[in-house]
């Protein structure tokens, strides 16, 4: 006899007939976001390795002319700089004749001076965002005077301690001139190749006291990456001011052990999760746009995923949980900071799972057929999720308001239904012993009855350990572990931050990661948009213009969070809030399920207006005391 056997197609056709049409769309709706995000976060095009420049050092670049090509254009990529936030740092830029490379003359005024501000110039006279960004440190041919061909010799001194990732020299014809900057490479460039070992003598020698990473003080890293340079001032080419003091804390780390001279700045708004999901972007993709801000492009997706799922278990309807994550993949947050290397979409992705595992326990609480698999997906996932959330922010510590709140009504929902379950059991046993006449029939009844209150109560108690076992492994003792785990790369740097003498430390890991968590609450980020960025209590009602990229500035930068607020969103959801505000009370004041605004959707509009009111605290909590 034949066997019928089930063709692909119909086992896909099968497969997908499981899905509503809006859960099919919110699947599309995921996958688009997440390609157009990957294919508009910037480019791929990383600036190589960066070279440790110590203050007053100085660095000699030979120039191989092409075709006679004169020097036209000077680019300068520059990384962290241990200076004060705000501060200028002014570079020398020196030439010299190749016709004596044993003793050449340098030029005490030409090619000039340059000024970086780091991260901004609080004064103005220097260049904004010049962290990680290429800069274009001289245009010669704009005013007649590009650099002849005779002088080969460029010599750079730097002012104060920095990274620097690139030194990039462009002919009149817009093509990159072959710097070198060791003797040695000259071989096969000039004959006398070797005369010009004492002018390279400090490049070569530079890191002869360096302890560790000796490899930042090759001065090959300032030309190991010529032909990526992009000068624009788009979003796409340039970091933000923002993401700067992220790439400041992935330098960092990268040092490791390594102590520089003068101000250490590090990024400590935001927790060591913050840091290390970016940094493992830039790992696998360079020091790029790309590298930077894929990671969190993947946790904005992903938060609109679970946006879906969460608007779907609170209105039980797809189309509701698709508009749920339409909002959230068409909103501000995921179109602009989303779309950053910035801690705002993992911060958000895993609060909101943290907070729709949570809300699973307070509608159902847990299966009392299979309780560990149950509370293993909802109350350890959420602890676990909270716990995540908190090393990415520990500013996120009010989000466990709500949580315990939600976990606390599911705790004394399963009690309710518990009582009930032993009184249906006594009731049942009343019922039978009314009508019964012999005592042994009703002894059995009642013997019975206490061995199903007494199988009902181990469930309970069994029930009860599993849950708060799992509560307190999640939201206390993983807490706890992540936060001191993965602020372990980031130990020479608290070390930096928070010792008084960081070459003879005194404090514990416990005492740094505690203080590391405590500078969380303060804002020290400062941008040349911090004011702008400052928003109020209720700026959790504030929708933002998703579309919006660049700020009013003439030079184009993108100020990350300062975006224009969508009017007509905020209105909405200032609206939305106070009907079903409204709604609320008067279905309590006018008597509840028995009065007139009671009807068969209101536990569900309750329990919307629930969750929502307990997302709110957090939120407004958190822009309350951050600061």
């Amino acid at each position: 006899m034949a066997t019928y056997k089930e063709s692909k197609r119909e086992r896909i056709g099968a497969f997908l007939a499981k899905y509503s049409a809006f859960a099919k769309a919110a699947f599309v709706l995921v996958l688009v976001f997440l390609v157009l995000g990957l294919s508009t976060i910037g480019t791929a095009q990383s600036t190589g390795k960066a070279y440790y420049a110590a203050k007053d050092s100085e660095v000699v670049f030979y120039l191989n002319y092409q075709n006679s090509k004169k020097l036209d254009k000077v680019y300068l990529n520059v990384g962290t700089m241990y200076t004060e936030i705000g501060s200028n740092s002014q570079l020398t830029f020196r030439r010299a004749s190749a016709s004596d490379p044993s003793n050449p003359t340098w030029s005490q005024t030409y090619l000039g001076t340059c000024k970086l501000g780091n991260i901004y110039s609080a004064d103005g006279t220097g260049a904004d965002s010049a962290n990680y960004n290429w800069v274009e440190v001289f245009d010669l041919g704009k005013d007649g005077n590009k650099l002849s061909t005779t002088y080969k010799l460029i010599k750079i001194t730097f002012p104060a301690d920095m990274l620097v990732n690139e030194v990039v020299f462009m002919d009149e014809a817009g093509k990159v001139i072959p710097a070198y900057v060791t003797h040695g490479s000259l071989e096969g460039v000039v004959s006398n190749w070797q005369s010009f070992r004492k002018v390279f003598y400090n490049n070569e020698h530079y890191g002869d006291g360096m302890d560790t990473h000796k490899e930042y003080a090759d001065p090959a890293r300032l030309v190991d990456a010529q032909q990526t340079i992009n000068p624009g001032k788009t979003v796409y080419s340039s970091f933000t001011q923002d993401e700067m003091y992220t790439l400041m804390q992935i330098d960092h780390i990268l040092l490791g052990n390594f102590n520089p001279v003068g101000v250490y700045n590090a990024n400590t708004d935001v927790g060591p999760l913050s840091v290390l999901l970016p940094m493992l972007g830039v790992l696998i993709f360079g020091k790029s746009a790309f590298g930077l801000r894929v990671i969190p492009v993947l946790f904005s997706a992903a938060l609109v995923a679970v946006a879906y799922f969460l608007g779907k278990r609170l209105f039980k309807n797809d189309g509701f949980g698709f508009m749920t994550a339409a909002l959230i993949a068409f909103g501000g947050l995921a179109l602009t900071v989303g779309r950053l290397g910035l801690s705002y979409p993992i911060v958000a992705f895993f609060a909101l799972a943290s907070f729709y595992a949570m809300y699973k326990f307070f509608e159902k609480g847990i299966d009392g057929v299979q309780p560990v698999k149950s509370a293993l997906g909802s109350v350890l996932l959420s602890g676990l999720f909270f716990a995540l959330a908190f090393v990415a922010d520990p500013k996120i510590i009010w989000l466990a308001l709500p949580l315990i709140a939600m976990f606390v009504c599911g705790a004394v929902r399963r009690t309710r239904v518990y009582n009930a379950e032993l009184r249906a059991i006594q009731k049942e046993m009343s019922d039978k012993n009314a009508l019964e006449k012999s005592e042994d029939v009703m002894l059995a009844n009642i013997e019975e009855c206490e061995h199903k209150e007494k199988v009902v109560r181990a469930g309970f108690v069994y029930e009860s350990k599993i849950i708060y076992l799992f509560f307190a492994l999640s939201f206390i003792v993983a807490t706890a572990l992540f936060s001191v785990l993965l602020a372990l790369p980031f130990n020479y740097s608290y070390i930096k931050l928070y010792e008084a003498n960081p070459s003879s430390p005194t404090l514990g890991i416990f005492n740094l990661v505690g203080k590391a968590i405590g500078d969380a609450f303060h804002i020290d980020n400062v941008t040349k948009f911090t004011a702008g960025n400052a928003s109020s209590v209720f700026g959790w009602l504030i929708a933002l213009k998703g579309a919006t990229l660049f700020s009013a500035s003439t030079d184009a930068v993108y100020s990350a969070m300062n975006v224009q607020a969508n009017i007509a969103m905020t209105f909405t959801a200032l609206i939305a809030l106070i009907f079903m505000a409204s709604y609320t009370v008067l279905y309590f004041v006018t008597g509840g399920k028995n009065g007139a605004y009671a009807s068969e959707h209101a536990p569900q509009v309750l329990s919307v207006f629930a969750v929502l009111l307990l997302g709110m605290v957090p939120s407004l909590f958190s822009y309350a005391f951050a600061g």
